[in-house]
């Protein structure tokens, strides 16, 4: 138990690895490039011009997915599985006021570009719904591409992929929103890192108080948190101003403080750990949540506010 939230920390941080390097590597003038890691912004040209299969864009490369949607009789939740997928690319150059470079691509990578999406619902039983996914590159559009520089046989640069250093393709939308999310991340960590002191303790720890078992308390911390997380939610939305920043900022602490202690308070009675522990190990997920959102609530709003001065 201890180990697991290491072991999904350190997964997150693998799995984040080219996000992080891309967000955090600063671009460069075309002029200024030597061999090596680098990353070039720019608008796109190519000369060929593609057709996407379903939404017919005329685009440079695209990425196409064809997927088919199962559900979850018990839970909703749907499922994708892809069964075809199809893309079409070519070489490209990225130009801005420094200069002009080549982009070889080997294969393609467009997931950090914004896709457009259609559903073709099924209306027969048993019959998968049909989802289209399609990522487009097009002539005019700004990006950024980081990639590994090296020189060609004319003496100039070309951004290419190479051994573990992938070529990303990216846009400034995506960077941005990347870089919020990991300041969100920043801004709770001292909270994450508290709470889970916290329920370390609580678990392991001799405990001298004796909390008297209540039949409520589950079905208030699995069910009742929820849905009080949704009526302070929908009752926050009527209002403005201060009442409306409490009562959804309530919802919101309802909902988190549930979603973090609903796998620990199911787990915790199938092992019929003793009540007292499992009592102090919820309070401690509620009160660092609580803590977190009131601590953080400026720096977090400025985080997702959009920006109005463009």
């Amino acid at each position: 138990m201890p180990v697991f939230p290491l072991i999904v920390v350190a997964i997150v941080f693998f799995l984040t690895k080219t996000q992080r390097s891309f967000i955090n590597k600063k671009p460069k003038p075309v002029y200024e490039l030597t061999e090596g890691l680098a990353k070039i912004e720019g608008t796109v040209n190519a000369p060929k011009i593609f057709e996407t299969p379903y939404f017919k864009q005329q685009c440079i490369a695209y990425t196409y997915e064809e997927g088919y949607i199962t559900y979850d009789s018990e839970t909703g939740s749907e499922h994708e599985n892809n069964t075809l997928r199809k893309e079409d690319f070519q070489d490209f150059y990225l130009r801005n006021a420094t200069g002009e470079v080549k982009v070889i691509l080997t294969q393609l990578n467009l997931s950090f570009l914004p896709a457009k999406t259609d559903t073709l619902r099924s209306l027969k039983y048993a019959v998968d719904d049909i989802r289209y996914t399609e990522r487009t590159l097009k002539n005019g559009d700004f990006i950024s591409v980081m990639g590994y520089a090296v020189r060609n046989s004319f003496n100039e640069f070309e951004l290419r992929e190479q051994e573990n250093k992938p070529l990303v393709i990216g846009t400034q939308d995506f960077e941005d929103k990347t870089r919020k999310a990991f300041r969100v991340f920043k801004s709770l960590m001292p909270y994450l890192i508290l709470m889970y002191v916290g329920v370390n303790y609580f678990l392991f720890a001799p405990i001298k108080i004796h909390i008297v078992e209540s039949e409520i308390f589950p079905y208030f911390s699995i069910f009742g948190m929820p849905i009080l997380a949704i009526i302070l939610g929908l009752i926050g939305n009527r209002f403005d101003g201060f009442a409306k920043l409490i009562l959804t900022n309530l919802g919101g602490i309802c909902f988190s403080a549930f979603f973090l202690s609903f796998p620990l308070i199911c787990f915790f009675y199938i092992i019929k750990l003793e009540f007292t522990r499992i009592f102090c190990i919820w309070a401690t997920i509620v009160i660092c949540t609580t803590l977190a959102f009131a601590m953080n609530y400026n720096r977090l709003n400025g985080v997702f506010e959009k920006d109005t001065s463009a």
